[in-house]
């Protein structure tokens, strides 16, 4: 699995473990019940179930909303943690997460183009990468306030 992949699928098994640390009940299960119907649908395409082309567009619907799900978890997170997250600096991390990501495909692919921006697979690398630089900048604040 490429790094991508696995970027996709550590976003996507976090999200749950997000939801819960928010302290919001339907938001913890709006996700869980997200996530089982993710995993369920995604393993019947895996095993070789008949798709048709609603059931695709169905599923791209779903992985939207559960990216949706996945970001305002972890602002939520974050902001619980560290009081002052604004959205200035979500969104300064996002920007961060979105350069990180092109200079990586184009690092990797050996071309910088601007196809990258209509490539689903750069938009959830983004997305990923973008949390996980907020898991860190929240994790490095936490710590500082334990050893104050």
């Amino acid at each position: 699995m490429d790094v991508i992949g696995t970027l996709i699928w550590i976003g996507i098994l976090i999200n749950p473990f997000l939801a819960y640390q928010t302290g919001v009940k339907s938001l913890y299960r709006i996700t869980l019940i997200s996530f089982t119907v993710f995993l369920v649908t995604w393993g019947y395409a895996v095993t070789g179930g008949l798709v048709p082309v609603l059931f695709d567009t169905a599923w791209n619907v779903l992985l939207a909303a559960y990216i949706g799900l996945l970001v305002l978890n972890s602002y939520l997170v974050s902001k619980r943690f560290v009081p002052k997250m604004t959205w200035i600096r979500f969104g300064v991390i996002a920007l961060i997460g979105f350069g990180v990501s092109q200079a990586w495909l184009g690092m990797s692919t050996g071309e910088w183009t601007r196809s990258f921006f209509m490539d689903g697979d750069f938009w959830m690398m983004s997305v990923i990468v973008s949390l996980l630089i907020l898991l860190l900048v929240t994790m490095k604040t936490l710590d500082r306030r334990i050893e104050a």
